[in-house]
């Protein structure tokens, strides 16, 4: 079986191959699933399989016309949508898409249309793909990838033959940061743990000093429960103004840790800790802490992700965090209605 460049996809990859090697590939594919997965290297091998002139019963030959114009980004029957920066696929993108689509293939037997993040049209623009799928150009596939199919039309999905892609276990994230990007150590199992088994989130995290943060993190709040408030107003500021990236994981991933060891204590091995070689910090924080408060710490944590992703007044939601996280017990019994 060809190596489609992802791990932990193994049922995808083998159904997308058992599909193109009997020349049954469907009109419209939608490939589903966390960020960081491989959805998008998977969508361009297809594409490339489709595209070349051997066919796509066997990887590409990277020799062809066709395969030569797709490396260098002007392949003329590859048609991709995607969103410029911050911004949403707008209409007038597909309706040139439907355009282009109806048109005879140039080089390949056939047209491919990628839509990478296809939850990024917005309704004027899923509306106009959905009637181009209602009546598909018979030499066209369309391949959508999506982080949330829940924000795509009903209609959409029930148009596409989906391939869900599932989180790999961090050994395996691990083992490939070591294989393949030459990335090991304490660093590249923290970001296969914090990536949560996806493994471009993990190479993307890597490669920063992820350890120092989670360490820094730590001993930041070790110091607003010792010292109060001045300490806590410090940190407060210093994470307002760093990229949250740099703290907002880390401190989520404590959160579920420390939850976790509060509520199952020694019963729960390693393998389900993101912070496994802080084992002892943690086993020493859930002693001070009763497992309701950790619980309770934890749906906190995760308002205050959602504060930072809206921008609404982060520095108050901090400050507001670690007042609870002082005080446990001045958290409100029921903080969904807070």
């Amino acid at each position: 079986m060809a190596d489609w460049g992802v791990i932990g996809q193994e049922s995808v990859t083998a159904s997308l191959d058992s599909a193109l090697r009997g020349g049954k590939v469907p009109h419209a594919l939608l490939l589903a699933g966390p960020r960081g997965t491989g959805k998008g290297t998977v969508a361009q091998e297809v594409a490339a399989r489709l595209l070349c002139r051997e066919g796509p019963g066997a990887p590409p030959c990277g020799e062809c016309p066709p395969c030569r114009h797709r490396l260098a980004g002007t392949a003329p029957d590859l048609l991709l949508i995607a969103p410029e920066e911050g911004e949403e696929i707008r209409v007038d993108s597909l309706r040139d898409m439907t355009r282009r689509a109806q048109l005879t293939p140039q080089e390949s037997e056939r047209r491919v249309v990628l839509v990478d993040p296809a939850e990024a049209m917005n309704a004027y623009a899923a509306n106009a793909l959905l009637k181009t799928l209602e009546e598909p150009p018979g030499q066209v596939t369309f391949l959508l990838v999506t982080h949330r199919p829940d924000r795509l039309l009903p209609t959409i999905r029930s148009r596409c033959q989906p391939f869900r892609f599932r989180p790999a276990a961090p050994n395996r994230v691990e083992e490939w940061l070591g294989r393949t990007h030459g990335l090991e150590g304490e660093n590249a199992a923290l970001a296969a743990r914090l990536a949560g088994g996806a493994p471009g989130s993990a190479l993307e995290a890597a490669r920063r000093d992820l350890a120092g943060e989670r360490d820094g993190l730590i001993e930041g709040l070790e110091a607003v429960r010792a010292q109060g408030g001045e300490s806590l107003l410090g940190l407060a500021e210093r994470w307002a103004k760093a990229e949250p990236e740099s703290w907002l994981p880390h401190l989520q991933a404590w959160l579920r840790d420390l939850a976790r060891v509060t509520v199952s204590g020694a019963q729960l091995g390693p393998e389900r800790l993101v912070n496994f070689d802080r084992r002892e910090r943690l086993a020493e924080e859930a002693r001070r802490i009763r497992p309701d408060a950790a619980l309770r710490l934890l749906r906190a944590g995760d308002r205050l992700g959602e504060a930072v992703a809206d921008r609404s007044n982060t520095l108050l939601a901090i400050e507001e965090f670690l007042v609870w996280w002082r005080d446990p017990g001045s958290m409100p019994r029921s903080p969904a209605g807070h």
